[in-house]
């Protein structure tokens, strides 16, 4: 009976362990502002294969942070004066939808200026069903220098 209690046990740890080095996180880098100065509008590149709400999301938090914006069509040039956004989301099935990876990159100049990933990979950790919006505001939160991908990553875990 000890050696079943035991073994159970163990099991229970292993899928704990693995689980939480499974859970959600960001990576990337923030725009730097101070190298490309001053910038009045924002280009978003819509991604008309990713669920609408990616956007929305995106233009709430332009909006609520007070960034001029304007969104082109999926097939557009960018405005090399200005920052365009450009980003890709892919939900999963486990129980339920969830944001399972996405994408946001900055372009200035023709150059890539920052980009920020998010993967919630298909494991036992239940953060990965997040709220979807939220998950997109904390990339943008990154993006534009407001935190750092690990305190995004700790911002997530801790709900």
């Amino acid at each position: 009976m000890k050696l079943k209690i035991i073994k159970l046990s163990l099991s229970v740890v292993i899928l704990v362990l693995m689980s939480a080095c499974a859970a959600p996180r960001y990576e990337g880098s923030a725009i730097q502002f101070e190298k490309i100065g001053s910038v009045p509008e924002i280009v978003i590149i819509e991604d008309e294969a990713t669920r609408s709400g990616f956007l929305d999301a995106i233009k709430e938090w332009l909006r609520k942070n007070n960034y001029k914006y304007i969104v082109k069509a999926g097939n557009s040039n960018h405005e090399l004066e200005k920052i365009t956004i450009e980003y890709v989301g892919h939900w999963k099935w486990d129980l339920a939808i969830y944001l399972s990876k996405a994408k946001i990159e900055a372009f200035h100049n023709g150059q890539r200026v920052g980009e920020v990933n998010y993967n919630a990979p298909n494991s036992l950790n239940t953060n990965k069903f997040g709220n979807g919006a939220e998950r997109i505001k904390y990339m943008l939160e990154v993006l534009f220098g407001k935190m750092s991908a690990h305190e995004a990553t700790l911002s997530i875990k801790s709900k």
